[in-house]
């Protein structure tokens, strides 16, 4: 059988995977990565096993917003390790009678964005959005995509790459700080305020292995 291990001279080091059983031990989910060294963190396992996002309090977070929209950004996991892929969640918290839009929207709406700013040594994957109410507005003659009120999570894969190993050793960081620019507009059924650009930053600790030498 043809091995990618073998055709990248790896033969013989196993690749690690995950596999998550129900009570009755079938399999509903699997984590695999098509390099040895990866791995899926504790935290993204575990938020994907249950269905549900644990923002525990002792993860890294950073917040800003306003009495319409309230944005945090948080870790999936205490830490970041060296190429264990964990997830970084954004997070619109929005009051009772707002909401926001979502992509795809005709010109001149403002869809909800969350982008990790390019970060030295971290290696991003696609954000995952949730899916979008369709929302009827007659004034306008418009159905368009929202996020009602309550709790909208993004999820961007994030991990440690190889780049934070070649730095010099007194350069490397017991933490990293990683922008994320959010754009949203609060909007009720009568009133929609101005859109909001903003950077929020977050920092997170580094595990002490992704540091040999010290």
């Amino acid at each position: 059988m043809f091995n990618r291990a073998t055709e990248r001279g790896f033969y013989g080091i196993p690749f690690p995977g995950v596999y998550v059983t129900d009570r009755e031990g079938r399999v509903t989910e699997k984590f695999f990565h098509r390099h040895y060294a990866t791995r899926t963190s504790a935290g993204t396992i575990r938020d994907s096993a249950i269905g549900r996002i644990l923002a525990k309090h002792e993860a890294p977070t950073a917040e800003l917003g306003d009495e319409h929209v309230e944005v945090s950004v948080f870790l999936a996991d205490e830490a970041l390790k060296f190429e264990y892929a964990s997830t970084l969640h954004v997070r619109f918290d929005v009051a009772d009678g707002y909401h926001i839009y979502a992509d795809p929207l005709p010109d001149g709406f403002i869809a909800s964005t969350a982008t990790v700013v390019p970060t030295r040594g971290v290696r991003l994957g696609e954000p995952v959005y949730p899916a979008t109410s369709e929302r009827e507005f007659p004034q306008l003659d418009v159905t368009l995509n929202v996020y009602e009120e309550g709790a909208t999570d993004i999820a961007i894969p994030i991990a440690l790459n190889a780049e934070i190993l070649n730095w010099p050793i007194q350069d490397k960081p017991t933490s990293i700080e990683i922008p994320v620019d959010v754009v949203y507009q609060a909007c009720s059924e009568t009133v929609c305020y101005v859109p909001q650009e903003e950077t929020v930053t977050i920092e997170v600790p580094i595990e002490p292995l992704v540091m040999p030498g010290r």
